[in-house]
């Protein structure tokens, strides 16, 4: 950042101060805008053992070869998927704001925080980062895709990576929210597909970015889409998972 954003910064915070988004604690001189270190020490942090599809964190004591109960049946296309939080608390509430109450910038802190993650922070390492991609009607009126804001942010500050918009939405679907499972997968099948001018080659590997996966109907329908254009090799990444 160079001198003269540091002093639009300082008289902006100066005219409007700064709160943690978690903890309403004013902000101090920190790496993150609005995500104290305190309040990063509150988001439900992912660990060791997950599983090694979807990312969920395992509960308790792991014994011999346990199933995870979210990929039962979901046979994704993509071949694994790692999450840095759990979409609890104060996780769930920065996702609803970033999503729902136009604070984009939020996505910026949050992508920050899961870099902690040496797990996530590998999983993306040397990948094309492909961002899930809103309808175009859903992206204007929200007036932006917070998915390629994750991704870009996730870009810049992991070695080897590139964002790509590969991937279209070609047309609208209804909100996943109240959806069950196989309700989730129905509603986007075959709703993305390779964007106009946009190709793949299939010794590079790529890496879905989504804010949040819930069942991963999401992921996988634009792993679906990579794969169809070619793409050997995919996974899938989301800042939080439930």
């Amino acid at each position: 950042m160079g001198w003269l954003a540091e002093l639009d910064r300082g008289f902006y915070d100066l005219v409007f101060p700064r709160d943690c988004a978690v903890t309403q604690e004013p902000m101090d001189d920190e790496a993150r805008l609005h995500l104290s270190p305190a309040g990063a020490d509150r988001l439900a942090r992912i660990h060791d053992p997950r599983c090694l599809t979807c990312g969920h964190p395992f509960e308790g004591l792991l014994e011999g070869d346990r199933a995870c109960p979210h990929c039962l049946d979901l046979r994704p296309a993509f071949a694994r998927a790692v999450c840095a939080f759990r979409a609890r608390g104060p996780a769930r509430r920065i996702i609803h704001r970033i999503k729902y109450e136009r604070c984009p910038f939020l996505a910026d802190d949050l992508a920050h925080a899961a870099l902690a993650d040496d797990v996530f922070r590998r999983h993306l390492a040397g990948s094309v980062l492909v961002p899930v991609p809103l309808h175009r009607a859903r992206k204007f009126e929200r007036g932006y895709n917070q998915a390629e804001r994750i991704a870009s942010f996730l870009a810049a500050h992991v070695a080897g990576c590139r964002a790509e918009l590969l991937l279209r939405k070609q047309h609208e679907t209804v909100s996943q929210t109240r959806l069950g499972r196989q309700e989730r997968r129905q509603n986007v099948a075959g709703a993305f597909v390779l964007a106009d001018g946009a190709s793949v080659d299939p010794l590079t590997r790529y890496v879905v970015i989504d804010d949040v996966l819930t069942t991963g109907a999401t992921l996988h329908a634009c792993a679906v889409a990579l794969r169809k254009a070619g793409a050997e090799g995919v996974d899938a990444a989301a800042l939080c998972h439930g």
